[in-house]
């Protein structure tokens, strides 16, 4: 397997610049996901990797060979690489068998390969003569990455692999093709609009943002540092509020905070699990409850500080407000802060 290295990648469509001087490192065998909304250039750039698209500045590398830079353009089919299309593509008309061999040369078709690459993907032998149509979303996407591999390419990527499967399905999913891709030593590459599927399966995020990526860090790195409130409000929901800082210390809507930062203005960051919701007479801050969301075990609360600061809290259900319901609210634990002018 093999590192991938991108540098300065960018692509435009028309007057459209879609990815802009775009810079990663995929470690060799690990998972990096591609997270960002929609739009953003994941796909692009995923597809500038597989050689499906030709970028117009920049290099990439798949361990020290170049693949693609300015003056070379190696074809998709040569680059060594396999691709996992979203809703995995396979050929309805064939079988689990056939899909899967179907990348390898006729000579290497063989019964001991398949049940090799069955094996890897975690699947039982018996599906091997059924139809795709027959099998689960979840062994339908398993069966698409065991055709992926079985070219034992340098790397693999999936482009939005689950997007299709219903969302009790894609985290069972999640986990069975991280398994695969482990056993297999595989470098790979996730594109994914899904932070929790990014966060959950992915060794490294980086996070794309109008063409360009504006943070590549661990997952609990991510979470927990942001680089940016834009950042911060789309990995986990985030309430960001103006603040003072002081001698350590946000005074905010919210309360004062603890937080480290230089004094002066900022943007703070409050994450949803630190605010807890408490009787009105235990805090000094009190909102309204305008929407409350049960998830099982959790639940996630809306409300409407007194001067109308929209806050979000998300905890235990054993304790669910109405909406309507005045509360008490507290802030546990230090916060994240950004100067105003970084802004």
């Amino acid at each position: 397997m093999s590192a991938v290295t991108l540098s300065g990648i960018s692509k435009s469509y028309g007057a459209q610049r879609v990815l802009d001087s775009v810079d990663l490192h995929v470690p060799d065998g690990s998972l990096t996901a591609v997270l960002g909304p929609s739009g953003c250039g994941k796909t692009t750039l995923l597809r500038i990797v597989a050689g499906f698209v030709r970028s117009e500045a920049g290099t990439v590398s798949l361990g020290d060979r170049v693949v693609e830079s300015p003056g070379t353009a190696l074809a998709a089919e040569k680059r060594g690489v396999g691709y996992v299309p979203q809703e995995g593509a396979l050929f309805p008309h064939l079988d689990v068998a056939a899909n899967i061999l179907y990348g390898l040369p006729r000579g290497r078709r063989s019964k001991t390969r398949l049940a090799e690459l069955l094996d890897l993907a975690e699947l039982p032998h018996d599906v091997a003569r059924r139809s795709p149509h027959e099998l689960s979303g979840g062994q339908q996407q398993r069966v698409a990455l065991a055709r992926a591999l079985a070219p034992a390419p340098r790397v693999i990527l999936l482009d939005e692999p689950f997007s299709s499967l219903d969302a009790g399905l894609r985290v069972s999913a999640g986990r069975a093709v991280r398994r695969v891709l482990r056993h297999a030593g595989a470098t790979a590459l996730l594109v994914t609009h899904d932070q929790g599927e990014a966060l959950s399966l992915a060794d490294q995020v980086a996070v794309m943002r109008a063409g360009r990526v504006v943070q590549v860090d661990s997952p609990t790195a991510l979470y927990a540092h942001p680089v940016d409130p834009e950042t911060a409000t789309f990995i986990g929901g985030a309430t960001v509020v103006s603040g003072q800082v002081r001698g350590g210390v946000a005074l905010t809507s919210l309360g004062d905070l603890t937080v480290r930062a230089e004094d002066g203005p900022a943007r703070v960051l409050v994450r949803p699990e630190q605010v807890r919701l408490v009787e009105l007479a235990e805090a000094g801050v009190h909102g309204t409850v305008t929407e409350v969301s049960f998830y099982g075990a959790q639940v996630v609360v809306h409300l409407d500080l007194a001067d109308g600061t929209p806050v979000t809290a998300r905890g235990s259900s054993a304790h669910t407000p109405e909406s309507g319901e005045k509360v008490g609210l507290l802030v546990e634990g230090a916060v994240v802060a950004y100067p105003e002018s970084s802004q």
